[in-house]
């Protein structure tokens, strides 16, 4: 009798553990599918990170079992290691750059306007200062920022001032928005080297979301900076508070419940046709380019694969550990990246934790430039 419970048993684990396989399969081919053609695909993808780990479970489960079948979930680890790889980066070498190499250092960070509309009261406005001093003084080449924001006539937020003229960085800022306070709210990229060219992609009229470039001349060599800040995922902490609060409450749960994918579908839509756009750009740049910024999207996301498919990941070249640069309710979530081409390599990757005054967390990586084919150069 024991013998046949144990038989089922490993059958039913078996009979799940092929279900989990699948559900990585079918994740994996979601990532691929643009959600403006099918939307759920976005979900699917979505839930990829769950899939991996039940199947890691899986192969921790059957390894110390010592059964044969330890081979399905150690297969789906080897094939899908790069899958892995987003979730957790294991670059803990610190290779250090070569001696005389030719650098560029890249800022990247969502300021969340310098919590500007939070201090309406003044009681935020220290923090605000201190944020803003923190990115002036940081010892970056160049800063992409996100929801950047500047008022001139300001103490506190006069902020192309207080980071750009003030230390003498070139500068080119897009303006999405402008407040009742007659601030400007936008994208911006300040660089300590000349900037000789620039663009911008907009996503139409009624979109805040926006990505600009700027080709920078770096000793002689020109590298395209790209700073995006893709469509929001439009969530706020009130939403999954919410939805926390509403579990055992099956009505207030669902209607919580569609709010969140609601909002999450609008969102996969929108990224998925802004990095095509991105795309179509950064195929013409005749110079090795870097894409920072505010991407709204995990890293098992159309828009994620779609950028990875053509460039490098900073963090997963030169990342350790989680990387998580959300700074929020949500655990775990990756959203800020780095993106290069060949030309570049990446090294001492960092996410800033100890500039938590923002929604997000300020990522910054050197950059070695390799030497560049002077005929492309003309």
């Amino acid at each position: 009798m024991s013998g046949t419970f144990k038989r089922i048993r490993r059958r039913i684990w078996l009979i799940l553990n092929i279900g989990v396989v699948l559900w990585v399969v079918l994740g994996v081919l979601c990532l691929q599918v643009p959600p403006y053609k099918f939307w759920p695909a976005g979900f699917i993808a979505f839930s990829l990170p769950g899939a991996l780990a039940l199947n890691f479970l899986f192969l921790l489960y059957w390894a110390l079992r010592r059964s044969w079948i330890v081979v399905l979930p150690l297969a789906v680890l080897l094939f899908g290691w790069n899958y892995y790889a987003r979730l957790v980066s294991f670059n803990f070498g610190d290779e250090e750059v070569p001696a005389g190499a030719k650098t560029l250092e890249v800022l990247s960070y969502n300021t969340h306007m310098f919590n500007a509309y939070l201090a309406s009261n003044k009681s935020e406005a220290p923090a605000s200062a201190e944020m803003i001093d923190w990115i002036a003084r940081h010892p970056a080449d160049v800063y992409c920022l996100q929801e950047f924001y500047s008022k001139r006539h300001s103490n506190v937020y006069n902020t192309i001032s207080r980071i750009g003229i003030r230390y003498n960085k070139f500068r080119f800022f897009s303006v999405a928005n402008i407040d009742r306070e007659k601030g400007d709210i936008g994208v911006v990229i300040f660089s300590k080297y000349p900037i000789v060219n620039k663009g911008l992609i907009n996503f139409g009229k009624s979109s805040p979301n926006r990505v600009i470039w700027t080709d920078i001349d770096v000793k002689g060599d020109t590298i395209r900076i790209y700073n995006a800040h893709l469509q929001s995922m439009s969530i706020k902490s009130e939403d999954i508070e919410n939805t926390y609060y509403a579990i055992g409450n099956e009505e207030s749960f669902k209607k919580e419940g569609r709010n969140v994918a609601r909002r999450l579908r609008k969102g996969f839509i929108a990224r998925g046709h802004q990095v095509e756009l991105l795309l179509e750009q950064i195929e013409t740049a005749p110079y090795p380019v870097i894409v920072c910024g505010d991407f709204n999207d995990i890293p098992f996301s159309y828009t994620y694969s779609r950028l990875a498919d053509e460039l490098q990941n900073a963090f997963v070249q030169a990342g350790s550990g989680v990387g998580a640069t959300y700074n929020g309710p949500l655990p775990f979530l990756r959203i800020d990246n780095q993106f290069y081409s060949d030309g570049l390599k990446a090294y001492e990757y960092e996410t800033h934790y100890e500039m938590g005054l923002s929604d997000h967390f300020p990522v910054s990586v050197k950059y070695v430039l390799e030497q560049q084919d002077a005929e492309k150069q003309d």
